[in-house]
This record gives C-alpha cells, sequence and structure tokens, in this order.
C-alpha cells in the first residue's frame, strides 16, 4: 500500500492487457485509475474547461466517472488513439468536426503536462523515428549495426552488394487483412534478387542492415534508472535468427542477465537524449560479447518479461516507478513483492470484458488521428 493515493491517467485501447492489469494494480494498492480510450471522444467523454474571474475549473467526464484534470498525478501514455467522429455527423461537417476534437483532444494533453507522464507524449511521438534512434545511439555510445535507411535505389543496392547478408525492416510496423487473415510486418533477410523495380523501391523507404551474428539477445525494460533485462536465445525458435518476436514463446529465455555498465549508462543517456522516463531496449549480443543495440520501444511490452522470468518482479517495479514519479526512479525490491501471476489470478476479466467491449464494437465512425 502506497502512502499517498495517486489519480493515474492511463491512455489506452480496448483489451490492453498491460494497461487492464496495471488498472488492477495500482487501485489495489490504493491509487484511483482512469483507463481512459481516445476513440471515447466525443460520444463518451467529454470535456469542461472553464475559466473566468474565479480562475480556472478544469473536467473530463467519461462513462467510468468525472476528474478534475489538476487531480491527475501521473499520465501513463500506454497506447495512444485519436477521437472519433460520431457517425450523425453530416458527411459535409466531418472534416470539420475532425479537425475540432483532434484539437480538443490535444488542449487535453496540453492541460496535463503537470503530471509525471510515461513517457511525455511529444518525446514518446519523436522516439518512434527510427533515424533519430540511430542518430542519438551513437552518440550515446551505443553499438549499432552498419545502417542504410533509403529509398535510393543505387544506394539500397549498392548496401547490399558491400555487405554478405542485410536484413529489412519497416520504418513503421504494419498490419493488415488479406484472406481473413491478419499479416504483419518483420524483420527479413534481402538478397539483390529480391529486390522490386526502382520506381518500387523509391516508393517505400526502408531500413537495411548487416546481419549481425548473435549468441544472444535480451529485451531490457527501464523504468527510470531501473533494468530488468531478459537473456533470449533466439536459436530455440524457428525463424529466431531474423526476429524471435514471430514465434515467441517462455522456452526461448535463459533467464535475467545484466548489463555490462558502460552498455546500462549508455542507455540512461540513450532515455534522456530522448526525453523518455521508460522504455524497453533490444539488444543482439555478438559470439565476442559485443552489445548492438536495434532500438528502444517508448511503449514495450513487458508483462512477457516477468512471465518468463518470475525474478523479474516488472509489475511491482511499475507500481512502485508510477508511485515516485521519478524519472530517476531506482527499484527497490520488497521481501513480498506483487507478484504478476497473482495479479493476474485475481483480475476479472468478466468486469474487464463488458466494459471493453462498449468500445470494441464495430463502427462507422471516422477515427481523427491523435495530434
Amino acid at each position: 500500500m502506497a502512502d499517498t493515493s495517486k489519480t493515474v491517467f492511463i491512455h489506452t485501447m480496448p483489451d490492453d492487457w498491460h494497461a487492464i492489469l496495471a488498472e488492477a494494480a495500482l487501485k489495489r494498492r490504493g491509487h484511483r485509475v482512469l483507463r481512459y480510450f481516445g476513440t471515447d471522444f466525443p460520444e463518451r467523454a467529454e470535456v469542461e474547461f472553464s475559466y473566468g474571474k474565479d480562475g480556472e475549473a478544469l473536467h473530463l467526464h467519461t462513462i467510468d466517472g468525472s476528474f478534475a484534470l489538476s487531480d491527475f498525478d501521473v499520465v501513463w501514455n500506454r497506447r495512444m488513439l485519436g477521437p472519433k467522429v460520431p457517425s450523425h455527423v453530416d458527411p459535409r461537417d466531418r472534416e470539420y468536426v475532425s479537425q475540432q476534437i483532434r484539437f480538443a483532444d490535444a488542449s487535453l494533453r496540453s492541460l496535463l503536462r503537470e503530471a509525471f507522464w510515461i513517457n511525455p507524449h511529444d518525446a514518446a511521438r519523436n522516439a518512434d523515428h527510427k533515424p533519430k534512434q540511430l542518430q542519438l545511439a551513437l552518440r550515446n555510445g551505443l553499438r549499432i549495426p552498419e545502417t542504410l535507411i533509403s529509398n535510393r535505389p543505387e544506394a539500397i543496392r549498392a548496401f547490399i552488394e558491400r555487405h554478405p547478408s542485410v536484413i529489412h525492416k519497416p520504418l513503421i510496423g504494419a498490419a493488415w487483412e488479406e484472406n481473413d487473415k491478419t499479416l504483419s510486418t518483420y524483420t527479413a533477410r534481402v538478397r539483390s534478387e529480391d529486390l522490386p523495380g526502382d520506381e518500387l523501391l523509391r516508393a517505400g523507404p526502408g531500413i537495411f542492415q548487416a546481419q549481425v551474428k548473435k549468441q544472444f539477445e535480451v529485451r531490457a525494460q527501464f523504468f527510470g534508472a531501473s533494468c530488468f533485462a531478459l537473456k533470449i536465445d533466439p536459436s530455440r525458435i524457428e525463424y529466431g535468427e531474423m526476429d524471435w518476436r514471430l514465434h515467441q514463446h517462455g522456452d526461448m529465455t535463459d533467464g535475467s542477465v545484466t548489463l555490462p555498465d558502460q552498455v546500462y549508462q549508455a542507455c540512461l543517456k540513450q532515455l534522456r537524449s530522448l526525453g523518455l522516463v521508460a522504455g524497453a531496449f533490444d539488444f543482439i549480443v555478438t559470439p565476442d560479447d559485443e552489445w548492438i543495440y536495434l532500438e528502444v520501444n517508448e511503449a514495450g511490452q513487458f508483462i512477457f518479461v516477468e512471465q518468463w522470468c518470475d525474478e523479474l518482479t516488472l509489475f511491482d517495479a511499475f507500481c512502485h516507478f508510477v508511485e515516485s514519479g521519478d524519472p530517476a526512479f531506482e527499484y527497490r525490491k520488497p521481501s513480498d513483492p506483487q507478484r504478476l501471476a497473482e495479479l493476474i489470478e485475481h483480475t476479472q476479466p468478466e468486469a474487464v470484458g463488458e466494459q471493453d467491449a462498449l468500445r470494441r464494437e464495430p463502427s462507422p465512425d471516422t477515427q481523427a488521428e491523435a495530434a
């Protein structure tokens, strides 16, 4: 139980179990939590910002309760979806309404800036840009693969010719439906003969990297200055030499691992340079024990880390991190930490399912991109 109760704003989407379990964990510790769905605005969420001679009164009203914005101590920017234009709006007015609700949504975020953000909105969006990440990684002392990010055909073909083995990644992940299946983009090996014509290469900028030999991989989750690192053996799964996420399961791990101090310090610099207070780092460790930085995900998944290695009590650490409001947070593991397995066991899926189903229903509404 925390010494001081917090009010926590979790920006999320339906069926996000990180947000669901965090809400349950924080409420058990005596905190007030709003799991806020961006697509609720404006039909199921209303803003009320009043200003005058008596000062200001800033409120957010949702179907889950009403809140004064000044009450929020922490904002977890977990999954951000923009507002939706209601279906009853005249087609001639939809663009105008979309613009107004998008700016109102951005204003809501700006009025919450005095809270402790995990992570600040602008920093999180900036961190999504891999070219910027790689630039800062080099400056901060992290080793990276030889990389080309380009849509210039001659540069791409020359890069592939220069390296024995090259992999391709999208600048941003994508998923789509085809023949009743959901398809997603992952890391893939690419050869000169795999490349399309120059027109298509120009149309689709991508990330090309020299393939790095793997001894093992590491997922390192940072909350402030606290690091929880999991050792992953990609050789235990199909396609693991390319992308372990494709067929991930708990048998891939060899337990926890400690980052070399030089790498740990460089990670802290990377977070600070990006303006982040939390992030999930991915590394390849080579047969020569070199740590090669791949990326940091500002809103990476971390449930699986504790599920695969229960000595890494990430959910307990996350709750302490929220309570601390400290970008330099250092976790001190208690004698009886809150365990993810026990939290899952006592979280009622029926109540959660009912709450999320309301937001899951198909709708012809137009979703406005979050600004």
